[in-house]
């Protein structure tokens, strides 16, 4: 990322961080314990902001410091300006930014390393999704059972899926891409089961190389956003284990065997009695009976199974979080910057010790090529 070099971009960043935070300048002035002239003056770039005060800024209006002094990846400002995610920010889009830097800043200094992505087509037909969800799985380098561990799958494709709370009014899901590494950013705070169908269909988009749709299509029934939905659920739904499933309990009625399916492959309800439907194991008066009645937790008990939520937020990719703690007791990162890095997913007292390096360690590392 290069370094904003000019007051008045610096300004601009204090003024649309403000706008995009809903405060006036008079209540930044007072966050910052300054006058609102002083504020107009920050944005308009006539006056220097110092480090203290930009402490200040990036506190009142929940941004990095960073975000106000670098430039944003280029993939992160594609996204911003493109039309399909809509132009005005919010606490999704904020957040997703803020990730794509973070990812960044980590492949500049060699914490994560490249990947190579194989990119597929967009499906244009159920069929084709089913088929690019099967792809997807040997991708990964898993079988057809369900995936109990959804965010380390999808870092073997490349995709690095966060789970960050943004409240009920927050959105689903973003992605942005960065070379062959893509960053899906999850809100935490909606079922545990969309949670899970959000990152499939984010990874849907990175797999295609398809990184930008309307937030509103997502739901749709039309175009690729469908195909797209069509991939997520057979994702986590494969038909030949859930067929089998099904068919492996025919003493049970079919309630019960859509609950068991249901927790097994963490999959909401709803979800799950139309994927029955696609495979023919219920009709469509059945279907529409099931998905009017969710089910209770002693009905999970009656089966004897147990929904276990995942990407409870905050949560961070397994290897992600390994890289960014390993290169902390290498000393590449300070405390603060991994937990930064780290999302609110561990504090400062629970990092590892640093690691001593050697002096002769030391030695080689300054010898000359």
């Amino acid at each position: 990322m290069e370094p904003v070099t000019f007051q008045a971009e610096i300004g601009k960043r204090i003024a649309q961080a403000r706008e995009t935070a809903s405060l006036t300048q008079a209540e930044l002035a007072q966050a910052m314990g300054v006058d609102r002239t002083s504020v107009v003056k920050l944005e308009n770039g006539s006056r220097k902001v110092s480090a203290t005060e930009l402490v200040a800024i990036a506190q009142a209006l929940d941004r990095s410091i960073d975000w106000f002094v670098f430039e944003s990846p280029p993939a992160v400002v594609s996204r911003r300006s493109d039309p399909a995610v809509g132009g005005q920010a919010n606490s999704l889009d904020v957040r997703v930014e803020r990730l794509g830097r973070d990812v960044a800043f980590l492949l500049a200094e060699e914490v994560l390393s490249p990947v190579e992505r194989p990119v597929f087509d967009v499906p244009s037909s159920q069929e084709e999704a089913e088929s690019l969800a099967r792809d997807a799985r040997a991708l990964m380098g898993i079988g057809d059972g369900p995936i109990h561990d959804l965010q380390r799958s999808c870092e073997r494709a490349g995709l690095l899926a966060f789970s960050l709370d943004l409240g009920a009014a927050g959105g689903d899901a973003a992605y942005v891409e960065l070379g062959d590494w893509g960053v899906a950013l999850v809100n935490g705070a909606i079922d545990p089961g969309r949670r899970r169908f959000n990152v499939a269909h984010e990874l849907a988009h990175h797999l295609v190389g398809d990184a930008y749709a309307p937030e509103a299509s997502i739901l749709s029934g039309d175009g690729t956003e469908h195909y797209l939905n069509a991939f997520a659920i057979h994702l986590l739904m494969p038909r030949g284990a859930v067929t089998g499933m099904w068919e492996s309990e025919p003493e049970r009625e079919h309630r019960l065997r859509a609950i068991a399916l249901a927790a097994r492959f963490r999959v909401s309800w709803t979800a799950t009695c139309s994927q029955l439907r696609t495979f023919g194991l219920i009709n469509a008066t059945e279907r529409e009976e099931l998905a009017s009645s969710p089910p209770v937790k002693g009905e999970f008990f009656e089966v004897g199974e147990w929904w276990l939520p995942e990407l409870d937020a905050p949560s961070v990719p397994p290897g992600y979080a390994s890289r960014v703690v390993h290169a902390y007791r290498c000393g590449k990162l300070t405390a603060a910057r991994t937990i930064e890095l780290l999302w609110g997913t561990m504090s400062e007292d629970e990092l590892p010790d640093v690691e001593e390096i050697p002096l002769e360690g030391l030695r080689r590392e300054f010898e000359p090529l």
